[in-house]
């Protein structure tokens, strides 16, 4: 590697590290808040929580990347640019491409090894990720009684329960009715309109917060006392072990929750499902044009049969004159073409409904196949777009690089995400949904190469 070489990479280090740190913290804390109220109303240990907002930093990290890449090579171009040392290499004879070469070969090895992160690091996080909230999901409280809704559960720890109506969303209780038998003889009834159900201590325990309720109490003794009361809060602990949280593995992986190799492998079986299918349809379609040309076979005969015996006894005047007909009503067949024509039709139905849930089922696989290369081939497709670019800025500071880089990313990014719908549906063939942004944004960088490297920017001008 040649000092021009190294000089041209060091430009770019801090630039990457600063524009990658900005992005994973914008994208990380977008996750945080949006988790942070279910975390919260769980009562999790922080290592739970820990492990959530770390397994979802696998596709943070897929995407901020190619990011910062745009960003690093904005600012380190700009920043040549603006010091003249970009006129200066010309000036000795080194051209705008020989500059960028390094840069490239930075960006291609850091290609590959975003295409092995995707494809051998982020479905294992994903699946973590999605098994865990899972779990997470299973230990909230209103989800819990959700099940008991209306129906008297006794024996929870020290406590009857009786919950009328149970919002799982919010965690709101309505219409509660609580018995206490914690208390030596008869026990003490809660009433309460509303409340809120939270888990804590890792799901074992249980609290209860009730509102404007009333309690009734009955004091023995020499003499029994009734107690009536009213309260605008109360809050109770109840014991469940059962309910603490446990990681819970499951065997089920989506698209995103599978290597490249599964996918073309659950690919390769439903291609050769749907030729089963395609096969069974054939012979539906071609047991029914048998059916109704074995029927047509049947009547023709009987057809001619009542022809000729109408001529023989027109032509006999001492004969009985007989009515022809297609079918022996003595010898009625029970077989209805009209029934099999509803059967075939319901089969053929139901065959196509199975052939187009599989086919868009394979669209999305290949989609996620091609979204492992397309996404990691964009750092090479932003040095592209962004060394030229930032030449033309030719202005420090990160506010522009950064400014410019976002706007890029989210066209980049809703191309993406259009291909991807268009490509799930069957508009479009996945590989051109996934590489179509891509291949524009390079044409692209590709022209805005041309003008940079032989200035015709200024010869225009």
């Amino acid at each position: 590697m040649t000092t021009l070489s190294r000089y041209i990479l060091k430009e770019h280090g801090l630039p990457f590290v600063l524009g990658f740190s900005l992005i994973l913290f914008i994208l990380l804390l977008d996750v945080v808040l949006q988790t942070m109220d279910q975390v919260l109303s769980k009562g999790l240990a922080p290592l739970a929580a820990g492990q959530l907002l770390l397994f979802n930093l696998a596709w943070i990290i897929a995407l901020a990347v190619p990011m910062a890449v745009l960003i690093a090579v904005l600012m380190a171009f700009a920043r040549l640019a603006a010091d003249g040392e970009i006129i200066a290499a010309k000036a000795c004879g080194v051209s705008f491409f020989l500059l960028l070469r390094p840069v490239l070969a930075a960006a291609a090895l850091l290609t590959l090894l975003m295409i092995v992160f995707n494809d051998q690091v982020l479905p294992d996080w994903n699946h973590q990720a999605r098994t865990l909230a899972s779990s997470l999901q299973r230990t909230k409280a209103a989800l819990v009684l959700k099940e008991k809704e209306g129906v008297f559960i006794p024996n929870l720890g020290n406590y009857h329960l009786l919950i009328r109506q149970i919002d799982p969303i919010s965690n709101d209780l309505m219409g509660i009715t609580l018995y206490d038998t914690s208390r030596p003889g008869p026990p003490v009834i809660l009433h309460a309109p509303q409340g809120r159900a939270a888990l804590f201590g890792d799901g074992s325990y249980v609290r209860i917060e009730l509102q404007d309720g009333q309690l009734q109490r009955v004091e023995s003794g020499p003499e029994e006392r009734f107690l009536y009361g009213s309260f605008a809060r109360q809050v109770l602990h109840i014991k469940d072990p059962r309910r603490r949280y446990e990681r819970r593995n499951s065997s089920f992986r989506s698209d995103r929750e599978m290597d490249i190799g599964a996918m073309r492998h659950s690919v390769a079986e439903r291609r050769d499902e749907q030729r089963l299918a395609y096969g069974r349809l054939d012979s539906t379609v071609a047991h029914y044009f048998a059916l109704e040309q074995e029927q047509e076979q049947k009547q023709f005969p009987q057809e001619l049969k009542g022809s000729a015996r109408y001529l023989a006894d027109t032509s006999d005047s001492t004969a009985t004159t007989d009515i022809p007909y297609a079918h022996d009503p003595e010898d009625p067949t029970p077989f209805s073409l009209e029934s099999e024509a509803k059967r075939t039709t319901e089969e053929v139905r139901k065959q196509w409904r199975l052939i187009d849930n599989r086919e868009a089922r394979i669209n999305e696989f290949e989609v996620e196949i091609h979204k492992k290369f397309s996404i990691p081939a964009a750092c090479l497709v932003f040095v592209l777009v962004g060394a030229p670019l930032g030449a033309l800025i030719r202005r420090r500071g990160a506010a522009v690089s950064v400014g410019i880089s976002l706007a890029f990313f989210w066209i980049y990014w809703m191309f993406l995400i259009g291909g991807e719908e268009l490509a799930d549906r069957g508009y479009i063939a996945p590989t051109l949904a996934m590489w179509a942004p891509n291949l524009v944004f390079a044409i692209v960088g590709w022209r805005l190469l041309l003008l940079v490297a032989y200035d015709r920017a200024k010869n225009r001008a």
